[in-house]
């Protein structure tokens, strides 16, 4: 147990070695503004971090704080590699380096957990939305950083879609709302019904989503979702039918009262 613990503490002063040798070349990259070298130099004080990360996954998925098979660890460290390189002036001195990386890996992993708990919330409470309060959501999700309003293809953020989605997806069999909802169809037109779908599927649960897509956009039938998810038909089945309805009510609530 002894020699365990004493290899534990010559790796973790090895890595503290490593991330104070580093620390004045990474300053050196940023000023530069030479972001591969400041990416390389990184990596080589990662590896832990990583394995830390993979642990904090572990556990989210596990506890129902995050969905299975939406993050990998890449997702997290890309992101961390983005934070550093703009903030590594915080660090004031070489010491501290290593402490700060895992401080932003943490940051980043509780916004993330905090931003599915909303989208759970937002689901949960789709019924209570104003008119005004979807077109404020709807402003605030077209809007690039300068404030200005921009038709959502015009970003150039690769997760946007390069899809249309449209209200035949959402009413799929004849139903009492369907004199409405033509209508509706009707006066909205195409973008501004795509765009409003797609606001509503931004902010719903991640699986909810994911299996919304994969039925519409790329047209798997239900068996086939299920085994790319590895659930059952009738969670697919339900999970379509909430988003189908969570669509509904949010069209409703904004355009019909």
């Amino acid at each position: 147990m002894e020699n365990k613990w004493k290899r534990t503490s010559e790796q973790n002063s090895g890595l503290h070695g490593l991330a104070a040798l580093s620390f004045t070349r990474l300053i050196r990259s940023k000023e530069e503004n030479d972001r591969d070298s400041f990416n390389t130099l990184v990596q080589k004080i990662l590896p832990d971090i990583e394995e830390y990360m993979a642990r904090r996954l572990s556990f989210a998925v596990g506890n129902g704080d995050l969905p299975q098979g939406k993050y990998r660890v890449a997702d997290f460290t890309d992101e961390l590699y983005i934070i550093a390189f703009d903030h590594i002036g915080e660090v004031e001195d070489e010491k501290d380096l290593r402490p700060w990386l895992f401080k932003k890996a943490d940051d980043l992993f509780q916004d993330t957990v905090v931003e599915e708990a909303l989208n759970e919330f937002f689901f949960e409470d789709i019924e209570k939305y104003t008119k005004a309060e979807w077109d404020a959501m709807q402003e605030e999700f077209s809007t690039d950083g300068d404030g200005d309003l921009m038709p959502l293809e015009e970003f150039d953020d690769p997760s946007y879609p390069k899809y249309e989605y449209h209200l035949a997806d959402v009413f799929i069999e004849k139903n009492p709302e369907g004199e409405w909802s033509e209508k509706l169809d009707s006066e909205l037109g195409d973008t501004e019904m795509h765009q409003h779908i797609d606001l509503v599927l931004h902010r719903l649960p991640a699986p909810m989503k994911s299996i919304y897509d994969l039925a519409v956009n790329q047209r798997f039938a239900p068996f086939e979702i299920a085994n790319i998810k590895r659930i059952s038909v009738e969670e697919v089945d339900s999970h379509l039918a909430k988003v189908r309805q969570g669509i509904k009510i949010s069209l409703e609530k904004r355009y019909m009262e």
